[in-house]
């Protein structure tokens, strides 16, 4: 980014950036989360999120591992590789690094997610389980293979760019920006479920740790993915074009998932 023509062209490619990811719907109204965060959930509404969650929590780990396979550089390689490591039970050290750290197996992410689900007494077998999963979830995790485990670097990179500005979206950014970030949303949806649900009539409450470690770990990622994008934007191979249909696309499968959890709440209403 050297001189001020190349500046101009990056400025016209963020404003691009902005329109179609940074105001894409389920960043920017994600029904269900916004529904979610009110606190009226009721134990159904609660298990099926769970249970849909959780198959997109296992079923992440391969389209991870391709993400891995399918790295152009040896940094966005290994970045990978810790978010991969990370998801199948390596703890992350103060640095949020996996360098050096620790596996066990209670410590992967769809056992965390199982050990959420103890106190609703729900079948292990069945949280990551390909045929719980909905049709929505099922064409979620299909499209997200398929664009963010793309062999064309330039749209498999738009595609972590967008999940990377979803998943970050208003953290330190003040009280009311942080409200709306969805890892926020779902805690304080299942805050609620607990304090009005169970608590009140002595069930023990659903653990909220797996929420806030995650919503905790996006803490400074905002920064680091406008410095990774910069430095992307600098290849001398990039297509504007392409980055962006990969984080459209990214954007459109999550809002299929969450789209599909809307509709069946309301069902189970």
């Amino acid at each position: 980014m050297q001189s001020e023509a190349r500046r101009k062209q990056f400025d016209a490619f963020w404003k691009r950036i902005d329109l179609t990811v940074h105001r894409h719907q389920v960043i920017r109204n994600n029904k269900f989360c916004i529904w979610f965060s009110r606190g009226k959930a009721n134990t159904g509404q609660v298990v099926h999120f769970l249970e849909q969650f959780a198959v997109f929590s296992k079923h992440f780990v391969p389209i991870q591992a391709k993400r891995v396979a399918r790295a152009t550089n040896l940094a966005s390689e290994k970045l990978a590789r810790h978010i991969l490591v990370n998801e199948c039970g390596v703890r992350l050290g103060p640095d949020k690094s996996p360098e050096n750290q620790t596996f066990r197996t209670e410590w992967a992410h769809i056992e965390w997610l199982r050990e959420t689900c103890a106190p609703l007494k729900l079948d292990p077998e069945r949280l990551g389980n390909w045929r719980t999963a909905t049709p929505p979830t099922r064409r979620f995790l299909i499209e997200l293979e398929r664009v963010y485990g793309s062999l064309d670097w330039r749209i498999a990179t738009g595609a972590s760019y967008g999940i990377e500005t979803w998943a970050a979206r208003g953290i330190e950014k003040g009280t009311e920006a942080e409200a709306r970030n969805f890892w926020k949303q779902l805690i304080i949806g299942l805050r609620c479920f607990n304090d009005t649900q169970r608590l009140p009539v002595g069930l023990e409450p659903v653990p909220l740790g797996f929420f806030e470690h995650h919503f905790e770990l996006e803490t400074g990622h905002g920064e680091n993915v406008y410095g990774e994008l910069l430095e992307t934007f600098s290849h001398p191979k990039f297509d504007e074009d392409r980055f962006i249909e990969g984080g459209r696309r990214a954007l459109d499968a999550l809002y299929i998932f969450w789209d599909g959890l809307n509709s069946a709440r309301k069902v189970l209403a």
